[in-house]
């Protein structure tokens, strides 16, 4: 059974549903709409920071650790000893290819210079922008129509294609999961939470009818009684 789109929800069912599809409780709306971004906001988007950076700094560090190790054992010297000697070995590559012979020492080679480029590799995935906001901790709102976008990338044997989906506010594209892609009322105005670097998108909500200018009603005024001297009631004599 297929779900009735003409289904009414209220402005706060969608920002309900939008909540547990983003990802953003009410007291982290409340912050955003200050222009701050919550702990629970921050502290998710910095695992996307993290994992980048970390693998980098291990896939960089972790071969002159190994080797260090190594020369250490065999030359039977102090850790602290052995760097100092596994760099020289390492700018005097003909020293080194004498010294652990022409395999041993294009082994040695490799295992610096492939891990190495993982790590230059995995250095240029780190989100610098969103490093940046994490810092700053600021957020910014823009107003306006939002639609719900769907693409689809075919894949080369032309069966179960990529489907991507997005929230689409004038010139920005925020890539959201399917069950935001379900919860928008698309068309409907909204105020964007957004991060200011990388545009990362932390929160949304429709804006109320108060809000976009729709008559409030209002109680009506009581009649004032007229002071006229027409309106005075003459009395029998």
């Amino acid at each position: 059974m297929t779900e009735d789109a003409t289904t009414f929800r209220s402005k706060e069912q969608v920002l309900y549903e939008l909540s547990k599809a983003v990802g953003f409780s009410p007291e982290s709306l409340e912050l955003n709409r200050q222009g701050k971004l919550a702990k629970d906001q921050a502290k998710k988007l910095a695992v996307r920071c993290g994992k980048p950076t970390i693998l980098a700094v291990v896939f960089a560090v972790a071969p002159f650790l190994l080797w260090t190790r190594t020369t250490s054992s065999s030359q039977q010297i102090s850790f602290g000893a052995a760097f100092p000697v596994l760099i020289t070995e390492l700018t005097h590559v003909k020293d080194l290819f004498e010294a652990h012979g022409k395999l041993g020492g294009a082994i040695m080679l490799g295992s610096f210079l492939i891990p190495l480029a993982l790590a230059v590799l995995l250095a240029t995935r780190v989100p610098i922008a969103l490093y940046l906001d994490l810092l700053d901790g600021k957020v910014t709102m823009q107003e306006g129509r939002v639609v719900a976008r769907e693409e689809q990338i075919l894949k080369a044997n032309g069966r179960d294609p990529i489907e991507k989906y997005y929230f689409s506010l004038r010139y920005l594209n925020m890539p959201v999961n399917l069950a935001a892609y379900r919860a928008l009322e698309a068309g409907s105005l909204y105020l964007v939470y957004l991060l200011p670097r990388s545009e990362e998108l932390i929160a949304i909500e429709p804006k109320m009818e108060a809000e976009v200018g729709a008559p409030v009603a209002r109680k009506p005024a009581e009649p004032v009684p007229s002071k006229s001297p027409m309106a005075v009631q003459r009395t029998q004599p």
